[in-house]
């Protein structure tokens, strides 16, 4: 049984043997029969075995005036595969003090004055304000008079709060305590991650049934619906980490990842990003809106066209895995807490916003030509030669084009014969996206074959091919 005050409760299950495209769905049934909050994981990947958890928030969320029996089922392709029950007790109504809602301005200033609504309050009650503290559950912080009250209401003012979660409690004078009662403050001037225009869906917001509590808290993951390119929330210095990693199911990590400092003391990060698609160095200076990578399923991901979307979040410290806090987006102002499955197109514009080349790294925002360029139609190839010098700790390739990731396909092939693609030797390949890129670690040293192949499309498709390599003097060149 839960109590109204418990933070959250939590499902954890295995599934084993998973094909390609088997669906799973995790639902959270309130006394009613009402799916009260699902986690949708579409199609999933080939697994021989795949560990889940779903959580209900329970504390300041509507499940906590929701008493009674609750169900928690999984359904695997259109079928219940089990269902467990548990009770939400009802909250004890003994005449003491019940807070329904905690308001505040929403103006930044040095003193914060709090609005808090509800009944049975009392000539000499206090409010308790506490702050959420994952390591340690939650801490007090103060015992506050109110400045003004009556049965329904009162007004308290506090020095100005960071940005994090908070609860309220309000102490009758006879001790009696109201059921603690949540708010956020949230720090600002973020944009969304996405280029301006483009429609991306937010797949899981904060308090999020698949993954978002603990650190994550307060993070969105937002999946691309058409382009694919991932742009700073706010200006900065960027902190680049492209690990070589792609999709991991055994490792609950953040794969590749940037992070951005944006001097403030806050930080945010973009996490599950593909492999060969960074556009920014590391070290380098960000404006709003600026390039940074491809959204990709590098590290724990799941889910509908296998999990590509870019996880973000806003710390405190400069480690991803830092306590994530609330934040808003200016052009996302209708958020609601605890929203979900949402399209949403951004308004951050930038000048540098193109991930399709990697001309945004060229200082000034210069341009720089393609190393190669060619065209191709269904069923063409084009191929061409680069030089690997021995030493080299990667070779990094890079095809760009206007169009469907699946328009193109691009291949290598080393000096031993070893042959790179998206159905053969697949280290260090971004997927199916646009760019379409390879990271080779420790390249054998010699001439390397690029071919890019002609995949769909009515119409010749031009390209244009960038690499860590050379162009060997009297090089081989051949297409068809």
């Amino acid at each position: 049984m839960f109590q109204p005050v418990d933070r959250q409760a939590f499902v954890w299950f295995a599934a084993l043997q998973v094909r390609s495209g088997d669906q799973l769905r995790v639902e959270w049934i309130d006394p009613t029969g009402t799916v009260q909050t699902a986690a949708d994981y579409g199609t999933l990947p080939t697994a021989g075995e795949l560990c889940f958890t779903s959580q209900l928030p329970i504390a300041g969320f509507a499940p906590a005036s929701q008493p009674g029996n609750w169900t928690v089922r999984a359904i695997a392709n259109g079928a219940v595969a089990f269902s467990r029950n548990f009770t939400i007790a009802a909250a004890k109504d003994d005449g003491g003090p019940v807070v329904t809602s905690v308001t505040w301005s929403g103006e930044k200033a040095a003193e914060i004055d709090f609005k808090v609504r509800g009944k049975n309050f009392q000539p000499g009650s206090l409010v308790l304000i506490a702050e959420y503290k994952p390591a340690g559950g939650w801490r007090y912080l103060a015992n506050l008079q109110p400045r003004d009250m009556t049965a329904n209401r009162m007004t308290v003012r506090y020095a100005g709060l960071p940005a994090n979660e908070y609860w309220v409690i309000v102490e009758g004078p006879d001790g009696r305590m109201s059921r603690p009662s949540q708010f956020v403050i949230a720090t600002d001037g973020y944009k969304l991650p996405i280029v301006a225009g483009v429609p991306w869906v937010i797949t899981q917001g904060p308090y999020g049934t698949f993954s978002h509590w603990g650190n994550s808290l307060h993070a969105f993951d937002i999946a691309p619906r058409s382009g694919s390119c991932v742009v700073a929330m706010k200006a900065g210095i960027a902190y680049t980490h492209d690990l070589g990693l792609q999709q991991d199911h055994r490792h609950h990590s953040f794969g590749n990842y940037i992070t951005i400092d944006h001097g403030n003391g806050e930080y945010s990060h973009y996490a599950h990003l593909a492999t060969g698609t960074f556009v920014v160095k590391n070290g380098q200076h960000v404006e709003q809106g600026q390039a940074l990578a491809i959204a990709g399923n590098s590290g724990y991901t799941l889910g509908e066209g296998g999990g590509y979307h870019v996880h973000v979040s806003v710390t405190r410290g400069l480690p991803i895995s830092s306590m994530s806090i609330p934040f808003e987006f200016e052009d996302l102002p209708d958020w609601k807490r605890g929203g979900g499955y949402r399209t949403v197109v951004s308004t951050n514009e930038s000048p540098l916003c193109d991930c399709r080349s990697r001309r945004a790294i060229v200082a000034g925002g210069s341009s720089a030509e393609d190393q190669f360029s060619g065209s191709v139609s269904v069923e063409q190839w084009w191929n061409d030669i680069v030089a690997v010098a021995r030493g080299s700790k990667a070779l990094e390739v890079t095809l760009t084009w206007t169009g469907s990731p699946s328009d193109l396909d691009l291949h290598l092939m080393s000096p031993s014969g070893r042959h790179y693609a998206s159905y053969a030797d697949t280290t260090g390949y971004s997927g199916d996206t646009n760019p379409k890129s390879f990271r080779v670690p420790d390249p054998e040293p010699g001439l390397w074959r690029i071919s890019v192949e002609g995949m769909r499309g009515s119409a010749p498709i031009n390209f244009g091919v960038e690499t860590s390599a050379a162009k060997p003097t009297g090089r081989l060149r051949a297409s068809r």
